[in-house]
């Protein structure tokens, strides 16, 4: 007996108790703080980005096209107004435009291009998805404040519409902040597949294109850089920002 009137022995066990139980917490924060897996880091993805397209029906926004070809030292700038609604996708009103008229139909392609790419059953096809992509984790950066996850993006199929590189996901939101790459197959004999870099901001809890930046190389034109800037987001009031995973 102690002079407290406990065994000895009692006294001495509650120190192997109480370390037993911070080893137990210990174990417990490890496990669910523990890196998820490629496969799962794309499930979370597909998970957000499905969320987003369900929340975020209507939203409209400017954009600047800038395009220089390097060869010929020729330039075109287009501004425009994006107006986009989730069935019939974006449309484009010109504001300005400047520079090489060669140049400026070629920017006039591109927005045809990404018209029809912004349907729905379009745009499924170059979603960070399971169906089209197979990934693998790199490692952890930190991109706009974030902490995200990188990973290799390995297309499934031999796509125009899906990029060989890599992915930084927000390892909160799930939401991809930033991509860089080249497509998996060329849009030309002449045109070869560009290299892309696309830099995602976050705007009332969804992350949306702030800058692209694209450059491919002409047989007849030489090297030639497209940057798209996006500006002005309106959201539809109806939209409410999506809750981390």
């Amino acid at each position: 007996m102690n002079g407290r009137g406990l065994p000895t022995g009692h006294r001495k066990r509650w120190p192997v108790l109480h370390l037993l139980a911070i080893g137990a917490l210990l174990l417990t924060t490890v496990a669910g703080s523990e890196t998820p897996s490629g496969d799962e880091i794309l499930a979370r993805v597909e998970t957000a980005t499905n969320r987003r397209h369900a929340l975020l029906k209507e939203f409209s926004g400017s954009r600047q096209y800038t395009l220089h070809n390097l060869r010929f030292g020729k330039q075109a700038a287009v501004a425009v107004l994006m107006s986009y609604n989730q069935a019939a996708g974006e449309s484009y009103t010109i504001v300005t435009r400047s520079g090489s008229d060669t140049l400026n139909g070629i920017v006039d392609k591109v927005l045809a291009s990404e018209a029809g790419e912004s349907l729905p059953l379009a745009n499924a096809r170059h979603q960070i998805t399971a169906a089209n992509y197979r990934v693998r984790l790199l490692g952890n950066e930190t991109v706009a404040g974030r902490t995200c996850y990188v990973v290799a993006l390995a297309p499934r199929i031999k796509n125009r519409f899906l990029i060989v590189g890599k992915a930084w996901v927000d390892s909160d939101s799930y939401s991809v902040v930033r991509l860089e790459g080249q497509f998996a197959a060329s849009i030309s004999m002449l045109v070869g597949a560009p290299r892309i870099s696309e830099e995602f901001i976050e705007v009332n809890g969804f992350w949306l294109p702030g800058h692209i930046r694209s450059v491919t190389s002409s047989f007849l034109l030489g090297p030639t850089e497209l940057d798209i800037l996006f500006s002005n987001y309106q959201l539809d009031q109806g939209s409410a920002a999506p809750a981390n995973l």
